[in-house]
């Protein structure tokens, strides 16, 4: 502490009393000031309290900005949902390991469940052919109607629309099972290649392909 700090700080201590509390903080200029009291517009800048010898017996930390907090809170969330995602690979880890012991054994595993959604989306297909046919009828009917320039009935109006919206439900669903195979084999994908790491095994290359189907 240099000397002329010195005398302010004993010029204090002698002026307030030997046990006055002192005061130290900074402007907004970033002067450091010394004092009895803290000017309420420096109240939240931070500051130190000062014994009898100059020595700081506490420290209050400067108010955080709205940029401030924001960026804590933002790093805080940040590390809470790293903490949640290694937890959550451990648990995945854990359960891969407890299902299979080979690497076959996953494609195995994936040929089953497509399978399984080939069988859905062949029905969904008979169904469409089927659903189609009736449609073709529908719309013949509306053709002769018209060429008789005749108006079609109502009724069979409404079963060319029922009709039409099913057709367009079941391609939906079809489109959606085409997605859900792409998303298993994706899956399945990330597993093999997880397993392998977790059993020390080399990543796979072109002469080690994946099953599929």
């Amino acid at each position: 502490m240099n000397r002329s700090v010195i005398m302010i700080l004993l010029g204090l201590a002698l002026s307030c009393g030997a046990h006055a509390t002192m005061y130290k903080w900074v402007d907004t200029k970033g002067k450091v000031h010394y004092g009895d009291t803290i000017p309420p517009e420096y109240a939240n800048q931070g500051n130190a309290q000062l014994n009898d010898n100059g020595q700081v017996v506490k420290k209050v930390d400067a108010a955080l900005t709205p940029a401030q907090i924001q960026a804590r809170d933002e790093t805080a969330a940040k590390a809470k949902k790293e903490k949640a995602e290694a937890v959550e690979q451990q648990r995945r880890d854990k359960a891969l390991l407890a299902t299979y012991t080979e690497v076959e054994e996953i494609d195995l595993s994936m040929q089953r469940n497509l399978g399984q959604v080939d069988v859905q989306a062949k029905s969904n297909e008979l169904r469409i052919k089927s659903v189609k046919d009736r449609w073709d009828g529908l719309m013949k009917q509306r053709a002769g109607f018209l060429q008789r320039q005749k108006s079609a009935p109502p009724d069979l109006l409404n079963d060319i629309k029922n009709t039409g919206d099913e057709i367009a439900h079941l391609r939906n669903n079809l489109a959606a099972l085409d997605k859900e195979k792409a998303a298993m084999r994706a899956r399945y994908a990330s597993d093999r290649a997880r397993f392998r790491e977790l059993k020390g095994l080399p990543p796979e290359t072109a002469a080690t392909p994946a099953i599929k189907k």
